[in-house]
């Protein structure tokens, strides 16, 4: 029997809700399920099993009854049948059994609880608290076997909280918001389970799983993560010289949910995919680190042998139970098969990149990532009408793109647009990480590193990246970025020197990109060879270069040749299109000077 204890340091943080839906998440996973409220003096556990079960007794006896029992008769009822109550979950799933507080609200509750001495319980003459409290957790496992004892602990810090996280408990959920008043409390709790001298030293440690809960859903990554990164900061530092810090790897978010705004309700098993809710993907993300694999995986081996079986006769009904599993189960599994299935059917790319990206955030696969994901990734990365799909899980590929060892360039390359212009900063990380290990790295990505840096106003670090690799990029695209680079300084000087440079080739940029080493030539007060702009017109026009072509039209407008643009370039674009550029450049022309831009 397992046992997970869910402590809060104050209320309000969702923990009870948590408890039943865990509960809820492991019966329909096949488990056996004991939940215990040791929230005395505001139990309210049970409430949380009666959102959508099938049966559920309002009032019954409970733990404060069996231990008033206890104090009067030293020893337990023969029996503990009579106080616990047995939930009905849906869909054949495993009973849950609950035992209450006690039968609160009714005041025979609290005068019961009233009578109860807990100091002398625990530190008396006869403390007998601690073997109380053991041979009841031995008692329940006896009578009911589960598999899974969880326990709704009290709030505070008090006797009970302590029994509850370290003399019962195998791992505890310390859940708290991000607030100084929540993590102090958290972390002087986690402090004392550590140090605690209640629990058998023959046993394994307690685990301990911080939780921040109520986090805004936000848009950008970033800011959760540091959050995150910051509340793990706080936690692991030691208080005082003589108590280590807690070492704590990572910290869970669980989100804020408006659904439960208006009316508290289980999210596992329920309606709603973790597609579409944040938190359930939370709760299924928590509970994957909670409960071993090994205590879920044949259950869930048997459902998806099931449900392939069925995939001859009945494709959808196969593809149906799959993605009910998925919705309940954080199994990496479940997420292959259907995510196989969805590669077979060919479904929508976007259903399959986001079946994909859910499994690499809820599953154990960080550590050990899938190659289904890799190819997963190629697919909905190299599909140009995806470009939605591609900024919607830009993260998520990202990640397994690095993972992958950054092999694919075409891939990468379309991760790093699809950063652009809201996140350049990303897609500046994502190249430079490329560049610098790959041997030798694509030169379209050299070239794009070198625009983005442009456009990010660094022109040292694009300066840095050209040196580095002057000598042996000799691609046009190449040099014409370095053209470009050095144009935005205006510096004449700059200018001349990288004409006369021996590493760079005018003559690939004449034949690439015509116009932009006119310009070079221009600052610098170099004379060009031949007309450079007749030949600019012909390349740009040649590849239907609209941008090219307008950019072209300016240069020639500043010299004051602005007529030699049409003729030169008429029947080789779209008419409309010529017209429109003649027309708009015409327009800034007759501009009086002090309006132009």
């Amino acid at each position: 029997m397992r046992t997970i204890t869910f402590y809060s340091y104050k209320g309000g943080v969702g923990r009870s809700l948590l408890v039943a839906n865990a509960a809820k998440y492991l019966s329909t996973l096949g488990k056996k399920v004991f939940a215990l409220d040791l929230d005395l003096e505001a139990p309210g556990l049970h409430y949380k099993f009666e959102l959508g079960a099938d049966t559920v007794q309002t009032i019954a006896p409970g733990l404060v009854d069996i231990l008033a029992y206890f104090k009067k008769t030293d020893r337990f009822p023969n029996s503990l049948a009579n106080y616990v109550t047995e939930v009905e979950v849906d869909g054949g799933a495993e009973v849950i059994h609950i035992m209450r507080a006690g039968a609160a609200p009714l005041g025979e509750y609290w005068r019961t609880l009233s009578d109860i001495d807990w100091h002398d319980l625990f530190y008396g003459a006869d403390p007998v608290g601690a073997m109380f409290f053991l041979e009841l957790k031995e008692l329940l496992r006896q009578e009911f076997d589960p598999d899974f004892l969880l326990i709704d602990a009290r709030t505070g810090i008090t006797e009970m909280g302590g029994v509850a996280t370290t003399l019962l408990a195998d791992t505890v959920v310390c859940i708290g918001l991000a607030s100084v008043e929540h993590l102090e409390g958290l972390r002087a709790v986690m402090q004392g389970i550590k140090r605690s001298t209640l629990r058998d030293p023959q046993l394994m440690p307690v685990s301990i799983v911080p939780v921040v809960s109520r986090v805004p859903v936000r848009k950008d990554a970033s800011s959760e993560e540091k959050l995150l990164a910051e509340t793990r900061s706080f936690l692991n530092t030691p208080t005082r010289d003589d108590i280590p810090g807690l070492d704590l790897e990572q910290v869970i978010a669980l989100h804020s949910e408006p659904l439960l705004d208006s009316a508290e309700q289980l999210l596992v098993g329920g309606k709603n995919s973790p597609h579409d809710l944040p938190l359930l993907r939370d709760y299924l993300m928590l509970f994957s680190r909670i409960i071993p694999t090994e205590d879920i995986h044949p259950h869930v081996g048997q459902l998806i042998q099931q449900a392939t079986a069925r995939l001859l006769d009945n494709p959808d009904g196969a593809q149906s139970d799959l993605e009910a599993l998925t919705t309940y189960c954080a199994d990496q599994e479940a997420y292959r098969a259907l995510l196989k299935l969805y590669l077979l059917r060919k479904a929508p790319v976007e259903k399959l990149v986001a079946t994909a990206a859910l499994m690499w955030q809820l599953c154990d696969t960080k550590s050990r990532p899938d190659p289904l994901l890799v190819d997963i990734v190629k697919i909905a990365f190299t599909e140009p009408r995806a470009m939605d799909v591609q900024k919607k899980y830009v993260d998520f590929a990202e990640d397994i793109w690095r993972w992958s060892g950054m092999k694919d360039i075409n891939v990468g390359m379309t991760i790093a647009n699809a950063f652009v212009p809201d996140r350049r900063d990303k897609a500046v990380r994502l190249l430079s990480a490329y560049v610098d290990k790959a041997d030798p790295p694509n030169s379209v990505a050299i070239v794009r590193l070198i625009d983005l840096l442009r456009g990010g106003l660094s022109f040292e670090v694009a300066f840095s990246v050209v040196e580095r690799f002057k000598m042996t990029d000799l691609s046009a695209e190449f040099q014409a970025a370095w053209a470009r680079l050095v144009l935005d300084r205006k510096d004449p000087r700059l200018a001349k020197q990288t004409l006369q440079n021996p590493a760079f080739r005018p003559s690939a940029v004449r034949a690439s990109d015509p116009a932009t080493l006119y310009r070079l030539y221009r600052v610098s007060g170099t004379e060009t060879e031949g007309d450079m702009l007749q030949e600019a017109i012909d390349v740009a026009a040649g590849n239907g270069d609209v941008r090219g072509i307008r950019e072209i039209g300016e240069i020639l407008l500043e010299e004051g040749r602005l007529e030699e643009l049409e003729p030169r370039v008429a029947g080789r674009v779209p008419g409309h299109v010529l017209e429109d550029i003649v027309e708009t450049l015409q327009r800034r022309g007759r501009r009086p000077r002090y309006m132009r831009p």
